[in-house]
């Protein structure tokens, strides 16, 4: 490993592998499987590629909407673009690898697989963003993006295994992927218009989530009978 690389992934991957850690303790008394976490982590790490590449042709698009102040063009890509697209992309891996396993038998458990595909996910996009842009850019996404990946899509991992839903797995699945599409598209938009309180607003947010998001994780997480 070439000394360039290792200070990369220090400020790139390694917080979301730290992020995934303190989350995952939050589960402490029927904890997910190790291995299996592990894999959700690499998926969304991986999914990177093919969001990376479907993006790529609203790119031009989206640059132009920045530069003109468009709006209606920049709800569009927000939501129905890079939020469709990448909370899409991390419910269809919770779906065909954590679904079949059928491990989601607490009400804690959608919350954490989501928080895992998020964390992933945002750790490699971090590690490209500050091999293009600098180590001062990935500390920053260390702790924000990865954040905002995991509440994005750990709130909508909350309507795959939360109590008193009697509905099918598809219908969780939707609901989940909606939530998460329609939080990940408003940070987005919030962030694209580039107002300085826009801006506060979208950081704001972030924070809200994840607060109200671990308390929803302890609320959910209950001591074992004795």
């Amino acid at each position: 490993m070439t000394p360039v690389i290792l200070p990369v992934i220090l400020v790139s991957i390694l917080p979301g592998a730290l992020w995934l850690l303190y989350f995952y303790r939050q589960d402490r008394y029927e904890p997910e499987p190790r291995s299996l976490v592990f894999w959700v982590f690499l998926g969304g790490m991986l999914l990177v590629i093919p969001a990376g590449a479907l993006e790529s042709f609203g790119k031009e698009g989206l640059v132009a909407a920045r530069n003109a102040g468009d709006l209606i063009s920049l709800f569009y890509y927000s939501f129905f673009f890079i939020g469709l697209i990448e909370e899409g992309l991390k419910f269809l891996l919770l779906w065909f690898l954590v679904r079949p396993k059928k491990v989601m038998d607490e009400p804690v458990d959608g919350v954490v697989y989501g928080i895992t595909a998020g964390l992933g996910f945002a750790s490699l996009e971090n590690f490209l963003y500050t091999q293009n842009l600098g180590l001062e850019v990935g500390i920053w996404r260390g702790i924000v993006a990865c954040l905002a990946h995991a509440a994005f899509t750990g709130w909508g991992g909350y309507f795959l295994s939360a109590e008193g839903t009697a509905a099918r797995a598809e219908t969780r699945f939707a609901l989940g992927w909606g939530v998460a599409l329609s939080l990940h598209g408003l940070y987005n938009f919030l962030l694209f218009v580039e107002h300085p309180a826009l801006t506060l607003a979208a950081f704001t947010m972030t924070g809200v989530l994840i607060y109200t998001l671990l308390l929803k994780m302890r609320q959910l997480v209950k001591a074992p009978l004795r």
